[in-house]
């Protein structure tokens, strides 16, 4: 199966890598800028488009922003920085823990919280989960201090939980935690555009796209989306044509908001990407349900959750919605 699916999404890398080198520089010209800014988290992603970018325009109208932040993994941030190094572009280090420590963030999730990986992690899949791949209603895991429950408080609307449920004027959203990280990151970004004349070029593939696995004012903000017709398992086998380290290559791709590493997007996903990317494109292509288990080897369930994803994602970018007059 795992073949098939690779064969499926299979590209012309070398092909690809020029129409979005001329894509990008094209955008510059057009947009009359000097360069381009790409946010550099250490991740697939990223790494790519800035690799493209140094490719299409020369390393010197590159700039990379790195902005780790206490619950960042450490060696995300050592790969971005060492990649940006052998590109040879211009980068700067902006470490927005303190801005979000002003804002009360950590306040939610507290060290001493976050610490407890074992408990955290368990919960935090069902969660995220449930909520973006499940259609149910949900909340992150989070920490209530008013809670009777302790310091762990899961507020899940889901009947069928065997969490008790606390009420909704007592918990805090962990989307509260999260959504903040990603919006700081893309206002830093139009920032430090705005001062350099700078294209703001972001990192969204068409998985992320299409599932609305993305903050659409955070990372999903951006002047132009050099990656966003490939796939996932697309935009890694351009890294690899394009002969990126081997760990950015092979590192499991993670929103990188909590608990680094472990939090991974096929853990949110319950699946993998070649396994999603083949659904979404058999979907793209008009394919019906069973037509898709059939060529796939998938269960009817698998191809039913990314229906439902999809739509929900395509719900989405159509905010905001305006009153009939």
């Amino acid at each position: 199966m795992k073949t098939s699916m690779y064969e499926m999404l299979e590209l012309d890398y070398g092909r690809v890598s020029e129409k979005i080198e001329e894509f990008i520089r094209n955008s510059v010209k057009s947009f009359k800028k000097d360069g381009v800014i790409v946010g550099m988290s250490g991740g697939i992603d990223s790494s790519t488009t800035a690799t493209l970018s140094a490719r299409a325009l020369g390393p010197d109208r590159v700039f990379g922003l790195l902005m780790p932040e206490r619950d960042s993994e450490p060696q995300n941030f050592k790969d971005a920085k060492q990649l940006a190094s052998e590109l040879e572009i211009e980068y700067e280090v902006l470490d927005i823990t303190p801005i979000l420590k002003e804002m009360g963030i950590y306040d939610i999730l507290p060290d001493r919280i976050v610490k407890d990986k074992k408990l955290f992690l368990k919960k935090l899949e069902e969660a995220v989960r449930a909520s973006l791949f499940e259609a149910k209603t949900v909340d992150i895991p989070i920490v209530d201090p008013k809670s009777s429950v302790g310091d762990y408080s899961f507020t899940l609307r889901d009947k069928s939980s065997d969490i008790e449920p606390i009420s909704a004027k007592e918990g805090k959203r962990g989307y509260c935690f999260t959504f903040p990280k990603v919006r700081l990151r893309s206002i830093m970004l139009y920032y430090k555009a705005c001062l350099k004349n700078l294209l703001v070029t972001g990192t969204l593939c068409k998985s992320e796209y299409a599932t609305s696995m993305y903050e659409e004012h955070g990372d999903g903000a951006c002047e132009i989306a050099p990656l966003r017709n490939l796939y996932k398992t697309q935009v890694r086998q351009l890294a690899q044509y394009l002969k990126l380290p081997k760990n950015i290559i092979t590192k499991p791709s993670s929103p990188d908001l909590i608990l680094g590493s472990l939090i991974t997007d096929e853990i949110i996903m319950g699946m993998k990407y070649e396994t999603m990317d083949a659904i979404l494109y058999c979907l793209e292509q008009g394919m019906k349900t069973s037509e898709i288990t059939e060529k796939l080897d998938v269960d009817e369930a698998t191809v039913k959750k990314v229906e439902r994803t999809v739509a929900y994602a395509n719900m989405r970018r159509e905010l905001p919605y305006a009153a009939p007059i």
